[in-house]
Parts: C-alpha cells; structure tokens; sequence
C-alpha cells in the first residue's frame, strides 16, 4: 500500500506540533507506522543554522539566505520522505514549504518567485495539508505563556499578521496540494485532533479499498 503524506501547518502558536504528536500517537496505536518531520529540523546543518543562530538572533541573514536554508533543510529529507511513502507510511510534517513561502514572503521575498524556486527543488507534495487558522493575537499570547519569550517571528504580531494574510492565499490557491483542509485553530485541542485523525483514516480507507 502506498503512504500518505500529510502536513500540518499553521501560524506560530497555532498547536501544531501538539496535533503531529496526537496524530502519530492515534496512528501507532491503530498499528499504522508513521515517520515525522519538523522543519527547521534538528539534525542537519542547515536546521542548526536557522535554530541555533538565526531564529536565537546571534546570526543575521538575508531573506534570501533565510529562504534558501529552509528549503535545503527539506531538501536533505526527501529521499527519506520518498522511500518512507513507497514503504506504505504516514508521513507526517510538523511545518513544510508552505511555511517557508508564507513567512519570508511576510518580509521581503517576492511571493511568486517563491513559490517559482520552491517548484524548480521538486519536494514531495503532501497528499493533504491541514491548515489550523488562529487569529494572531491569541498565537502570540500561548507563545508567551509557553515560553516566556518568543523568537525574533513570533515576537512581531504586524510580521505575523503578515503570514496569516499569506497563508490564506496559499489556501485559496490551493497551492502544494489539491486538498487542503481549514480547521478553526479556536477549537479544543481533541477536536481539531478529532477533525484531523478522520481526514487521515479516511484517506487510508480510501486506499485500502482501492487495493
């Protein structure tokens, strides 16, 4: 059976990577096995220059620096991610190239040649994108109270309405997947979970039936 590749996204404070976890947690116990990626990632050397030194502020770096690491950081993923797919998994990624559109094209990366040089790298595209919408104010506020502080994104609320505006775009478009599904970030955390975990099940439904 082949996988299915599912991405979440969202603003800053949106609860992503709190649904990736459910989501995987849910999939494991069904018996399904699941592989994730969070980008910026940990582990490659681009993922550490974003986290360590750009997204801290011991580094600077220009748009296009900031765009081009962020998708190399994915880059370095995708022979994984294929052969994680045609082994049947559920791939899932907390964050992918719609963030990276979304948020540099917030400062000064033109929009479209964004998405023309995101194309010319050939990612994988996700068989479903589900997108948790939030209003700004309240992301910035779980920030803080999560953290104390915020990163030098998350402490910009006129950036981050910026990226909202973007991302609603980019669903409109439907851009880097036919299927996309908007969840109201406002909702409890076991409802989006609820919303999410069924969209995922009854694609593998589909598939099962199809084999």
């Amino acid at each position: 059976m082949k996988g299915i590749f599912v991405c979440i996204e969202g603003n800053d404070g949106s609860g992503k990577t709190t649904q990736v976890g459910l989501l995987r947690d849910s999939l494991w116990k069904k018996g399904i096995d699941t592989s994730v990626y969070s980008y910026p990632t940990h582990d490659s050397r681009y993922g550490r220059i974003i986290r360590d030194e750009f997204l801290t502020g011991k580094a600077e770096l220009s748009v296009e620096e900031q765009f081009l690491l962020y998708l190399l950081d994915m880059q370095a993923d995708k022979k994984r991610i294929i052969s994680d797919l045609e082994g049947g998994k559920v791939v899932i990624t907390d964050r992918y190239f719609i963030s990276t559109i979304a948020y540099q094209s917030a400062g000064t990366f033109d929009y479209e040649k964004a998405k023309a040089v995101e194309e010319i790298m050939g990612l994988p595209r996700p068989d479903v994108i589900f997108y948790i919408d939030i209003p700004v104010l309240v992301a910035f506020e779980r920030k803080m109270k999560q953290k104390g502080k915020t990163d030098r994104f998350e402490g910009a609320r006129s950036y981050l309405t910026k990226v909202g505006g973007l991302y609603e775009r980019l669903y409109d478009e439907r851009y880097g997947s036919q299927k996309w599904v908007k969840i109201d970030g406002l909702r409890t955390i076991d409802k989006i979970h609820e919303t999410i975990y069924e969209g995922v099940n009854s694609m593998l439904d589909d598939i099962r039936r199809r084999d």
